[in-house]
């Protein structure tokens, strides 16, 4: 008799038609779902060096916007009626505001209007990311025209129901930056890219964007795909010796618009000594 290799085939056919289907939705959702969706982060920093009188100090961190891929004027007033929820006392961007050039000479107006209405207490600081630097002048610009103080490798002292100030650095490189740092204060730093933490051996407490977690995550491994600047540290945070490394996943799409199991998202911390 015969033998037949049909359940065999059918079975064949059957898991290669399934995986098409799968790989079809998760597609459909990384493209069309994910990128347009918002998640705001509450995290708790403890630090001793921190003095008591900032315990419940919050700030508000959101990064890469990439603004004209999956980021328009609708995703970004989500984000600012988010951030001014949160009531925060300081709100930092840590850079990448438009995705090119023309983009942001084309949407410069409406992005100005959208960060005039961002609310902080004390202060709104901003660096400049490696796209910014296509567009300086009106990346500037912006940040002048809503109140954003502009930390271009410079530091700033900041005062919170205290006399003793919280040292502010922001960081375009990392060369000639020890005077910036105070060693009797504490030191917060804002960089962009995330790798270059290794530089920072006198900040306390450091937040970083850049690598948009990775972008695309698997289950029990993380974020995979990792740029420049951003191939060791990509997750949320890291202890680094004596610093503490914060990272956003971001709010926008790099390269291409796809997200998957990493949600755009804006993180509040509030800080405490102990």
């Amino acid at each position: 008799m015969e033998k037949t290799n049909k359940p065999k085939k059918h079975y064949f056919i059957r898991t290669i038609f399934t995986l098409i289907i799968i790989l079809f939705l998760v597609f459909l959702y990384g493209y069309y779902l994910e990128p347009y969706r918002l998640k705001v982060h509450e995290i708790p920093i403890y630090n001793s060096s921190l003095d008591a009188s900032y315990n419940g100090l919050k700030i508000a961190h959101f990064s890469d916007l990439h603004y004209g891929r999956t980021i328009n004027e609708n995703e970004l007033k989500k984000i600012v009626k988010e951030l001014n929820k949160l009531n925060a006392d300081i709100v930092i961007f840590t850079g990448d505001l438009f995705d090119n050039k023309e983009i942001a000479a084309k949407n410069a107006k409406l992005v100005t209007n959208y960060f005039q209405k961002i609310n902080a207490k004390l202060a709104k600081y901003a660096i400049i990311g490696d796209y910014d630097t296509k567009y300086l002048s009106t990346y500037n610009t912006i940040l002048e025209n809503s109140s954003f103080t502009l930390l271009n490798n410079t530091s700033t002292l900041i005062y919170y129901k205290s006399t003793i100030p919280i040292n502010f650095v922001g960081l375009t490189n990392t060369q000639n930056i020890n005077e910036l740092y105070d060693s009797t204060t504490f030191n917060i730093t804002l960089i962009h890219k995330p790798d270059e933490v290794s530089k920072l051996s006198k900040a306390n407490l450091v937040f970083a964007g850049h690598s948009l977690g990775g972008q695309i995550k698997i289950p029990f491994i993380g974020g995979i795909r990792k740029i420049n600047g951003a191939k060791k540290y990509i997750e949320n945070h890291y202890e680094i010796n004596d610093t503490s490394l914060y990272i956003s996943n971001g709010l926008g799409t790099q390269d291409f618009n796809f997200r998957f199991l990493n949600t755009p998202s804006i993180t509040l911390y509030r800080l405490y000594n102990s």
